[in-house]
């Protein structure tokens, strides 16, 4: 992953997270974006607004967006879930 500036609607909560993004081509397009925070991310999570074809998670101190355009929901489910078991707690 590359090092990215933080998603759109990101909060601002005291010290920026440092960001990284991956895009994803196939059968359509995804955009993962995983910002890394000092403490807990779920304050971050709750205060971004939700968006369209968009999905939004916590893992400790991890914050993942995942923005997707003609992807299909099995594919975007699979997706999320590799991610999910790949973050550490």
């Amino acid at each position: 992953m590359e090092s990215s500036t933080p998603p759109a609607g990101l909060p601002q909560l005291g010290t920026p997270p440092v960001c990284w993004k991956a895009d994803y081509t196939g059968n359509g397009e995804a955009t993962v974006t995983v910002c890394g925070y000092r403490v807990s991310a779920f304050e971050a999570e709750q205060r971004m607004p939700s968006a369209p074809s968009q999905v939004k998670f916590h893992r400790g101190s991890y914050l993942v967006v995942v923005h997707w355009d003609q992807v299909s929901q099995a594919a975007i489910t699979a997706l999320v879930g590799a991610i999910q078991r790949t973050l550490p707690d």
